[in-house]
């Protein structure tokens, strides 16, 4: 076990490294040395094939999470249009093409519409983590940043909702039409909304409590998988349910220590001035001054530190997630269906680049969505990493 731990943390070491200073792409990294690790040792096996989904489970609030503390709700609000269209709508009309290519393409298999829909749901689901690793080694403008992290992020939900209340009641013989999708996706929206909510604002309260840095990251981790576990005893998707109490707790925090940020620079102003002329002020004031300025300092640096706390359990649940598929993956399976897997990847790229051209085309009609060009319309299109 102790080997194994020494590989996935200098998998992920390398796979760093390798990012910034060659610029390669991290998921690349890691899932090339982890089937290189498994090619090599074989026999250290991190978990079965019966076990790998609850690893999955167990691992998507802290994946989720620490994508979710890179939004600001500010930030939200002003792209709500866009990201709704490159989150939502594009990836149930982009399933809906899916059914054609599949039938056209996939024919000899005889897959129902249910399973079709569940294959597209998963594929065309990005990975956030990997984005928002990538985006960090380079200069991102701040709209295209939140567009690729938002939609990598909400583009999850969509999926899963699909999948787990649309395509998996199909597969078991249900017969599901337009209005039973909408109303079960405003259902289920709907109450994991509220109960992200809930958790979120308790989360707030407290978080209220405590000033301890590991205290508050652990509080952190607290409401992440109360959001989830609680959405999924109900079933709901515990995954927009996590983003939502994540996004509330952080927006709540973010408030207090945006206004500590001013009383510091306010503070700071004074202690200059004081510097300059030391008749203006007494020194008991200056020095009440200074023990305030010096804790509200602490407090913001704390804040920050926690945030780059869950970034790297993120790396490490993902360089986890990546060595433990890659234990589970037939390598001879994979080579046997190479012709169906890329003919799928090829798919679901053609598909991806033609959605990001009609949200470029729909963006530049309106003032009210976020503008794009070639450019930025390349990166949407690549960044949604398989």
């Amino acid at each position: 076990m102790i080997f194994t731990l020494l590989a996935l943390l200098t998998i992920l070491f390398i796979a760093i490294e390798l990012q910034k200073y060659f610029k390669i792409p991290s998921p690349i990294s890691l899932i090339t040395l982890s089937y290189g690790f498994y090619y090599l040792f074989p026999e250290m096996i991190l978990f079965s094939d019966e076990t790998f989904a609850d690893l999955v489970l167990f691992l998507i609030p802290i994946l989720i999470a620490a994508d979710a503390l890179q939004l600001k709700l500010e930030d939200l609000r002003k792209n709500a249009l866009s990201l709704i269209y490159v989150a939502a709508f594009s990836v149930a009309i982009s399933i809906t093409f899916g059914i054609i290519a599949a039938n056209t393409f996939f024919l000899e298999y005889a897959l129902s519409t249910g399973a079709i829909i569940a294959l597209f749901a998963m594929v065309l689901a990005t990975d956030p983590v990997s984005v928002v690793s990538v985006f960090s080694s380079f200069n991102v403008p701040h709209k295209l940043a939140i567009l690729a992290e938002g939609e990598s992020l909400f583009n999850d939900a969509t999926a899963l909702i699909i999948f787990m209340f649309i395509a998996i009641p199909m597969i078991n013989g249900v017969e599901i039409g337009a209005v039973d999708i909408v109303l079960v996706s405003a259902k289920v929206i709907f109450f994991s909304v509220l109960i992200g909510l809930f958790v979120g604002y308790m989360g707030v309260l407290l978080m209220r409590l405590t000033s301890d840095a590991m205290s508050e990251l652990v509080l952190i981790l607290l409401t992440a998988y109360g959001a989830f576990e609680i959405a999924e005893i109900f079933h709901f998707a515990g995954l927009l349910a996590v983003i939502v109490a994540i996004i509330t707790l952080n927006t709540t925090t973010q408030k207090s220590f945006d206004k500590k940020e001013r009383q510091v620079k306010k503070a700071t102003n004074i202690v200059n001035r004081a510097n300059r002329s030391k008749k203006i002020f007494s020194t008991r004031f200056i020095s009440r001054i200074t023990r305030k300025l010096s804790s509200d300092v602490s407090s913001i640096e704390r804040h920050k530190q926690n945030l780059n706390y869950m970034a790297v359990l993120a790396l490490l649940a993902n360089t986890f997630l990546f060595m433990s598929m890659a234990s589970i993956v037939n390598l001879s399976a994979l080579l046997e269906y190479k012709t169906e897997i890329l003919l799928m990847f090829l798919i679901t790229t053609v598909i991806r680049a033609f959605m990001m051209g009609t949200f470029g085309i729909v963006s530049n009609l309106t003032q009210k969505m976020t503008d794009i060009g070639v450019r930025w319309w390349s990166v949407l299109l690549f960044a949604g990493i398989k």
